[in-house]
């Protein structure tokens, strides 16, 4: 029997989300660089090596709005995706549009699998939406479908149900599965740009639906998508996305292969990031000065735990000394 399943819905009264690194690290009495953050699923490598001299290259770009349109970026995702600009909007992250969907396309209820990433049920229940949530099996009847591919926290990537309508979230989904899925009827495609090229700081994501759905989103968000620097920046991180897919599934089966030979249950994740189960006790992961994700919010995940990729071998090194 699945450990994920046959338990009883359960809304969280709190959501939690990764990365508190400055909270974890007043917490514990150390500084920030003391603390190995796998709590998040951004890519194992962080920022491209490049980044900190382009940033500083183009600071003249802070004294300037950003393009209302989305520009450059909306073009440059457009072509990579095959689709016109009109049918994408770029936002400040994919939570900005999570913030305020339920309220433009006035839905009234919407099913979602759990256990899963809280945001979408919190602003669901915020703008008078009900929640109807489901773990495996028969999808409740709802104006919408709630679809998060791969799943978080679980990991497992499977496509949007045929004949259904609502949110395909697919911020884990691999650059070359994205380019390859085009515009989807009925189905609004959601998407962080800041996990693949690891920075969530800038705030960006996008938006792929047909040109009115577009249009009702864009009245209930903010004139100016994002910071112009996070615009202009897109074009140079796409042509690296697919090389960082590549990184990122490398590390996840080596953290898997870790894991199993620790004794650890491991769910099987296409995403970066792992759901797994120690064979006895949790690890002290605070003594060791390693923020993870865990899920008290979700009573079928106790004793789980969700762990990002580390990068560098000093990093292997500390997490394997503590399993």
């Amino acid at each position: 029997m699945d450990p994920l399943n046959g338990i009883r819905h359960h809304f969280p009264q709190h959501f939690p989300h990764g990365g508190g690194i400055e909270a974890a690290a007043k917490a514990w009495g150390c500084s920030v660089e003391d603390i190995l953050d796998l709590s998040t699923g951004l890519h194992p490598a962080g920022q491209p090596d490049w980044l900190a001299a382009w940033l500083q290259g183009h600071a003249d770009d802070v004294a300037h709005y950003p393009d209302v349109n989305g520009e450059p970026a909306r073009q440059a995702l457009a072509e990579n995706f095959s689709i016109q600009p009109e049918e994408i909007c770029m936002v400040a992250g994919a939570q900005a549009v999570i913030e305020v969907i339920f309220q433009a396309l006035r839905w009234s209820s919407v099913a979602i699998q759990v256990p899963c990433y809280n945001e979408p049920i919190r602003c669901a229940l915020r703008a008078g939406c009900g929640v109807k949530p489901f773990e495996c099996g028969e999808i409740p009847q709802a104006d919408a479908l709630w679809w998060t591919s791969p799943s978080n926290p679980l990991g497992e990537q499977t496509p949007f149900p045929k004949g259904f309508q609502g949110v395909l979230d697919e911020s884990y989904l691999p650059f070359a599965e994205r380019r390859a899925l085009g515009l989807l009827p009925e189905v609004i495609r959601l998407g962080s740009l800041t996990k693949t090229f690891s920075i969530p700081g800038l705030r960006l994501g996008y938006v792929v639906a047909d040109a009115v759905t577009i249009a009702q989103l864009k009245a209930w968000l903010p004139p100016w998508p994002t910071s112009t620097l996070a615009l202009h920046l897109l074009p140079k991180l796409l042509p690296e996305a697919d090389q960082r897919d590549a990184q990122v599934a490398q590390a996840r089966e080596r953290l898997e292969q870790l894991l199993g030979a620790k004794g650890w249950q491991v769910k099987p994740s296409q995403a970066s990031f792992v759901l797994a189960k120690p064979p006895l006790s949790m690890p002290d992961f605070s003594a060791a000065r390693i923020l993870a994700r865990h899920f008290p919010e979700w009573p079928q995940l106790h004793g789980w735990v969700r762990l990002g990729l580390p990068h560098h071998a000093a990093d292997w090194r500390r997490l394997e000394r503590l399993l």
